[in-house]
């Protein structure tokens, strides 16, 4: 997932509150094809759960919202989640990597369920401080799961919210030996379309997945994924939402033995703005570094951009990379700013590590975070109280150039570099320069701009090709591409650059204005050819 536009994450903060006398009910309907269970003793974990989801479908249904499904899986999750809270999780909320193991473990994909806990010292205080609970039925839900677990006297309660994007097929959550392939398939939920699937490896790596078939309409999808070495992966489905990209399901597989877990440190989380960007560009330039990327520089003309968003987004309480307005990230970033090519991660969380630890683990936003292209970033964060809650917006822009930065002295170097630079992350052998076809280029180049048109035809002495060829005889095989960027070190990745036949390159670029592309563009023309 490329570009300026980005899926989003939200990772929601559970709450806790104390115990007020529970509401008088006086009757409730259960909506057709759901069972009212079977009395059981009171103060068991299984009545307090029953009652649990009586009540989340009476609050809906008070409200004349249609109720939400209670789904097999969030409910194991819940309960997963419950006892957890009892006994290794015993303060503050389940970090999003707990959150996010429990429900895809149980089967379910929901990308991050908004999460209620509810720890009390009397069994029976769990439940009457659930049922005076009046709140959860503001937002849209499809589906809900509750779990109650005891500990002794001790008692937790948890409740499952999610407003299910997309359904995935049944897919195995572990597999026992590397080197195999599974299909996921499913489809997604209108007015979402345009399926994409993309894993996350063990060592990190992001690999957008073709699809292989619709099974389902045009919102359906089928992706064969391999998984070819042992470890954990992080399998993502994203769709097209009119707000842009958006994430619908999220699950983790896991191929061999899991290794141990082992005992995990609670993190402060910053909560000044100042602490946040440190903390945030210090993971970030983390994991850079861990893949052999070249760090991101903080850049102020970005940071503004992405502090000024993540408080508009606090301040009218949209969370989304489309403003209400139809504004996208071209129209934040200054204008006339020499960026050309841009990403933006979102994140909402109880704090801003929680949020970036969820963008992290989406695949489609890690593929930001490791674009070999990208070298300046900009975070911003709005810090809020919702509901009580601590609440943190974080938004992360990523750019090739700085905005106002200086016209580079040798945009030719810049291009080459680039594509050295992509080469070597592709672990492929460097490409040799080539005279004859930057010459080639360079004309070509040339034509495109005086023409406003990428690929010129009127005037040209002989197809491209056949001059290629007769510029190098012993040239197997030969393709252009053609880019009208603002930044000459931004070119983009191409499947000819990915190409390892190809040996020789020549690039050749020209500056100017154009009508269909605006003012300052360069123009560039890349010719690779395949020379034993």
């Amino acid at each position: 997932m490329r570009g300026v536009l980005l899926g989003l994450l939200l990772a929601s903060a559970p709450i806790a509150s104390a115990a007020p006398p529970p509401p008088t009910v006086a009757s409730v309907s259960i909506p057709e094809g759901q069972d009212v269970p079977p009395p059981v003793p009171e103060e068991t974990p299984q009545a307090q759960e029953a009652r649990a989801r009586l009540h989340v479908l009476r609050e809906f249904e008070r409200v004349g919202r249609r109720a939400p499904t209670n789904d097999k899986a969030l409910e194991a999750a819940a309960r997963r989640l419950a006892r957890e809270a009892l006994s290794e999780f015993t303060t503050g909320a389940p970090d999003l990597l707990t959150l996010t193991e429990a429900v895809s473990d149980s089967g379910a994909a929901d990308p991050s369920p908004k999460v209620l806990v509810i720890r009390a010292w009397v069994h029976a205080h769990a439940i009457e401080t659930f049922l005076a609970r009046t709140d959860f039925n503001a937002e849209r839900v499809s589906h809900f799961g509750v779990g109650v677990a005891f500990l002794g006297e001790r008692a937790a309660l948890v409740l499952l919210t999610s407003d299910r994007k997309a359904e995935v097929l049944p897919f195995p959550r572990t597999i026992a030996k590397a080197g195999t392939e599974k299909r996921v398939c499913g489809r997604l939920v209108p007015p979402l379309r345009s399926p994409q699937v993309f894993v996350t490896r063990p060592d990190g790596e992001v690999e957008a997945v073709a699809l292989s078939r619709a099974p389902s309409g045009t919102n359906g999808f089928c992706a064969l994924v391999g998984f070819d070495t042992p470890g954990g992966y992080t399998v993502e489905v994203v769709g097209q939402a009119d707000a842009g990209p958006e994430v619908t399901s999220l699950f983790l597989v896991q191929v061999g033995a899991r290794a141990a877990r082992g005992g995990q440190e609670a993190q402060r989380e910053p909560t000044t703005l100042a602490e946040a960007r440190t903390a945030l560009y210090e993971r970030i330039n983390t994991l850079r570094r861990a893949h052999k990327l070249p760090e991101l520089t903080p850049d102020p003309a970005l940071e503004e951009v992405s502090l000024r968003y993540s408080t508009r987004m606090a301040t009218e309480g949209f969370f989304a990379h489309i403003a209400p307005d139809g504004s996208t990230l071209t129209k934040r970033l200054p204008e006339g700013t020499r960026y050309v090519r841009a990403g933006e991660n979102l994140g909402l969380a109880a704090g801003p590590l929680a949020a970036h630890f969820g963008i992290e683990h989406s695949p489609g936003h890690r593929k930001n975070l490791l674009d070999p292209a990208f070298r300046f970033m900009g975070v911003g964060a709005a810090f809020q109280k919702v509901d009580g809650r601590d609440q943190a917006i974080v938004t992360e822009v990523f750019t090739a150039a700085s905005p106002g930065a200086a016209l580079p002295a040798d945009p030719v170097s810049d291009v080459y570099e680039a594509l050295t630079r992509q080469r070597a992350t592709l672990k492929l052998p460097p490409l040799v320069r080539s005279e004859a076809l930057e010459r080639l280029a360079r004309d070509h180049a040339r034509r495109a701009l005086a023409q406003d048109e990428p690929n010129p035809g009127d005037g040209e002495p002989s197809p491209l090709h056949e001059r290629v060829f007769s510029a190098l005889p012993d040239a197997g095989t030969a393709s252009v591409d053609f880019f009208v960027v603002g930044d000459p070190s931004a070119v983009p990745e191409s499947r000819s650059l990915a190409t390892a036949t190809y040996t020789r390159v020549g690039v050749g670029l020209v500056r100017g204005n154009s009508k269909r592309f605006g003012q300052g563009q360069y123009w560039v023309a890349v010719i690779y050819a395949a020379v034993p």
